[in-house]
């Protein structure tokens, strides 16, 4: 029974089959074939980078400008220990160099307000008697007031109380070793470092005339005759780039000291060459009296290098000499500085050095010179510390 009936249902599909309509067949299309293109050079696309033109770097001004800052403070000392060999017992002592405190308040962008102290003994270089036998006392070192115009191209300054002198100002720019020994105009001539004077300065471009009218006495007595100090510098750098920078100055002084108007007059000259590896320096100058004394006739000569082989480390060399009446005084010296720590607020640095002091001819040339040969061993410690707050706009008038 079961094979009959599905043999039926069988043939029944195919009936029903057959009665549908034929599917058409049509042929297919032939194949499509994309046209062979040859291939279009683009040209390179070129970033707008390379295509602009190289703009130069602005070169920095040939003299500092105006601070534009509310509030400048600096912090600066140098401390050392000592080991001197001379004739007779030699000497070891340990000693505060240099202590200074400095504040800057500008008035307005235009006008300015300095004063700063330094530490020094009361007694004196040589002496022994001073405040409560040789004690560190404090003084004035600058106190001035100081304001800035511009007039097209020149530019001019001016001070008025404890000015710094520009012929020392002059010597101390770019000057890396302070810590070691001051400049030879100061510690050789006594060159005072600020007077209680009256000072204009002009400036254009690389070239800038600074001239001072004051007491002449400097920092240690106040005026003690009719006549006045004039001091004129005359700066030119003809090379400032960010690589090489070559000052050259002149310096003019005529003036009188003391109660008899000893004679104070120098002439001289110095130069300067900074470059991130060697910095080096030289000064020349003839003073006519000395020491309170307006007969002496002298010249000093100075020269000092510093390079930094690797970074934090540098290598020091200067000399100095003096010849006069007869005699001469020179100092010459080698030293190595480590900067452990520098930062845009400051630097750290430790100094090893070694001079050598010889006197010839007439034995103490001078008041207070030293005589004989010696021998300097130094450890030296310097640190500086500058701060400042700039203009906000609440600040500014």
């Amino acid at each position: 029974m079961i094979g009959r009936s599905t043999l039926a249902l069988v043939l029944l599909a195919r009936i029903a089959s057959a009665d549908e309509p034929a599917l058409e067949v049509t042929p297919a299309d032939p194949p499509v074939v994309a046209p062979i293109v040859a291939p279009v050079a683009v040209p390179p696309i070129v970033s707008n980078a390379v295509r602009a033109p190289v703009v130069a770097e602005s070169e920095p001004p040939a003299f500092a400008v105006w601070p534009t800052a509310r509030l400048e403070l600096e912090l600066e000392l140098f401390s050392s220990a000592r080991w001197t060999r001379q004739p007779g017992a030699d000497l070891t002592e340990l000693r505060l160099d240099r202590g200074e405190l400095g504040a800057r308040v500008a008035i307005t962008p235009q006008a300015a307000a300095e004063l700063r102290v330094e530490s020094i003994r009361s007694a004196g270089e040589g002496g022994a008697l001073g405040v409560d036998g040789d004690s560190t006392v404090v003084r004035v070192k600058l106190a001035q007031v100081t304001g800035t115009v511009d007039a097209g191209p020149v530019r001019l300054d001016g001070a008025l109380g404890f000015v710094p002198d520009p012929w020392i100002r002059t010597l101390e720019d770019g000057y890396p070793l302070r810590p070691l020994s001051r400049t030879g105009s100061e510690r050789l001539l006594g060159w005072p470092t600020a007077d209680l004077s009256a000072e204009v300065r002009a400036s254009i471009g690389p070239v800038r005339l600074t001239l001072t009218a004051g007491n002449g006495e400097g920092l240690r007595y106040p005026e003690r005759n009719t006549g006045k100090t004039t001091t004129a510098v005359l700066e030119l750098v003809p090379v400032h780039t960010r690589m090489l920078r070559l000052a050259i100055a002149a310096v003019g002084r005529d003036g009188s000291l003391g109660a008899a108007s000893v004679r104070d007059r120098r002439a001289g000259g110095a130069a300067t060459v900074i470059t991130p590896l060697v910095r080096s320096g030289v000064e020349v100058v003839r003073a006519w009296g000395l020491a309170d004394r307006g007969d002496v006739v002298g010249t000093e000569v100075a020269g000092w290098a510093e390079v930094t082989p690797i970074s934090h480390l540098d290598l020091a060399a200067r000399g100095a000499t003096l010849k006069i009446m007869g005699g001469r005084t020179s100092t010459v010296g080698g030293a190595v500085a480590v900067t452990p720590w520098t930062a845009k607020h400051g630097e750290l640095r430790v100094w090893l050095a070694v001079d050598r002091q010889t006197t010839s001819g007439t034995a103490s040339p001078l008041p207070g010179s030293a005589s004989g040969d010696a021998t300097v061993a130094m450890l030296v410690v310097s640190a500086t510390a500058p701060f400042s707050v700039p203009f906000t706009a609440e600040a500014t008038p």
